[in-house]
Parts: C-alpha cells; structure tokens; sequence
C-alpha cells in the first residue's frame, strides 16, 4: 500500500512539473513572436539580448543589431540581408541556409556557429571570428562555394 501511494505522488510531482514546463515554453514563444515583432517594427535592437531564441526562417531585413547577443539563437533559413551585426556575439548560433548577404558582420563573434549553406556574398567580414564555425558549402563574400569541410575559413 505504501509503495502505491509513494508512486501516485511520484507520478503526480512529474505531471506537476511537465505542466509547468510546458508553461514556460509556451511564455518563451510568445516572447520571442513579441521581440520579432519590435525587430520588424523599430528594425533595431542594438545590444540586445537575443540569445538562445527560435527565429528560424523569420526575415530580419536591414535590422540594426549592432552588438546583440545572438549566442546559441537558431536562424537557419533566414532572410538577414543588409543586417547590421557589428560586433555581435553570434557564438553557436545556427546560421545554417540562412541569406546574409550585404550583411555587416564586421567585428562579430561566430565562433562555433553552424552556416552551412548559408549566402555571405557580398557581406563586410572585416575582423569578424569564425573560430571553429562550420562554412561547408556557404557561398563566400566573393560569391565562390566553400568546400564541405571548411571550418573556420573558407576553403574554396
């Protein structure tokens, strides 16, 4: 009798608590649909705190992120043309297919970031950190291909 109960509450405190996980969640997308919003609307974020967040495939046009932390953020398959992401810290964030063209990059950290299949033609790469970033079949500031493989330079 004792062990049925001790399991009831058991399986009561893990419902508990995926519930209030669940919450969470739902508050962290209603959070990042809300500073997508502001993005589109002010098309500035200057040393904000972005990281961490899903905003895959979402288009950030000519946005003033100058600064930001992006660590950790997924914007795979994003539209971050013209982007202003001077000295931003985009370590591990992934980039992957995402169109930075025309993006300014200069002085940012992408240190570990995934951009595989991603288009930087054209983008001002001027002191930017591609330490151990995956550049396999991005297309380069040049418009050459780099070769599967490359990891924090473009092998071309």
């Amino acid at each position: 009798m004792k062990s049925r109960s001790l399991t009831r509450k058991t399986i009561t405190i893990i419902m508990l608590l995926s519930a209030c996980i669940f919450v969470m969640m739902q508050a962290a997308y209603a959070d990042t649909d809300e500073i997508l919003q502001q993005l589109k609307e002010t098309k500035e974020c200057q040393g904000c705190d972005l990281s961490n967040l899903e905003m895959s495939g979402v288009s950030l046009f000519g946005v003033d992120l100058t600064g930001a932390d992006l660590t950790g953020t997924n914007l795979s398959g994003a539209d971050l043309t013209y982007v202003k992401f001077r000295d931003a810290n985009m370590s591990k964030a992934d980039l992957s297919g995402a169109d930075l063209g025309n993006a300014d990059l200069s002085g940012a950290d992408l240190t570990g970031a995934d951009l595989r299949g991603a288009n930087l033609k054209d983008a001002n790469v001027y002191g930017t950190y591609f330490t151990d970033a995956d550049l396999s079949g991005a297309v380069w500031t040049d418009g050459y291909k780099c070769v599967e493989g490359s990891s924090g330079d473009c092998t071309k």
